[in-house]
């Protein structure tokens, strides 16, 4: 007797692509193909209610859903990448993964009522708290550590907007920078996005905006000097070898190229 088959429904909001996270995921080169794969992850996690587990028949979580959903092992590897610095997988430990939006893409509810629902809900918890906290001031501040608590809530709230702010420019500022690699050496040496993404992190706020700096002056010095492309460095070294801090300004010297160093 042949085995019943079995489906699953996924039920994407209708905003779907026009969810941050997406838009930005489909700017990378072969974005499209990396929310392909995004979108075959989910289905994968119905059958474990939102959970992709690492079954050990490949050496590493990456490979084993390459694998499992016949897509280039690089490719998963940007996509799983890219998930992870904007929370839309989180590992729980070394063998599970949970999908975090697995709950908001599978349809119990549209992003944008979830939201809201959310919002609500901090807004009602903020008004019991400021009644209690009225009451507490009305009997002659009887109990002043509650209203220390809430202040130190606020600030830690505070905190947390900061530190998701900083996450998210950090995101977008290394965005712009592969992408300057990415444009000029399109359909003539790959760049290591991964590589060149830890390498970025690494660097302070200020080395950050210089890397971007000196990448576009780099870009232009080497393409008016008329050196070959395939022997530019690629994004990941010139931030590990700290190059940008030469060319926070375009070199005035257009010969001398050393193929040996790259500049």
């Amino acid at each position: 007797m042949a085995q019943e088959k079995r489906y699953w429904w996924l039920k994407l909001p209708e905003d779907f692509f026009n969810q941050i996270e997406i838009k930005l995921l489909r700017k990378i080169a072969g974005g499209d193909t990396y929310t392909i794969i995004y979108q075959k992850m989910l289905l994968l996690s119905l059958k474990n209610g939102g959970l992709l587990y690492f079954e050990g028949f490949a050496e590493k979580f990456a490979e084993e859903i390459s694998l499992t959903i016949d897509e280039k092992l690089e490719n998963v590897e940007v996509t799983l990448s890219f998930l992870q610095s904007k929370n839309l997988i989180v590992e729980l430990d070394r063998m599970t993964f949970e999908m975090q939006k697995a709950k908001i893409m599978m349809g119990s509810e549209t992003a944008s009522a979830e939201r809201k629902r959310r919002q609500r809900e901090r807004e009602r918890e903020n008004s019991q708290l400021e009644n209690v906290t009225d009451s507490q001031n009305q009997r002659t501040m009887s109990h002043p550590s509650h209203v220390e608590k809430r202040r130190e809530d606020k600030r830690r709230e505070e905190e947390n907007r900061e530190d998701k702010k900083k996450e998210e420019d950090t995101d977008n500022l290394f965005d712009n920078y592969f992408q300057i690699f990415s444009e000029f050496t399109k359909g003539i040496k790959p760049q290591p996005r991964i590589d060149a993404m830890h390498r970025f992190a690494e660097l302070s706020p200020e080395q950050r905006s210089e890397a971007i700096t000196g990448a576009k002056n780099y870009i232009l010095w080497y393409q008016n000097s008329g050196n070959d492309i395939k022997f530019s460095k690629n994004a990941a070294v010139f931030l590990k070898d700290m190059i940008f801090i030469d060319y926070q300004e375009i070199p005035e010297e257009q010969s001398g190229y050393d193929p040996e160093l790259g500049f």
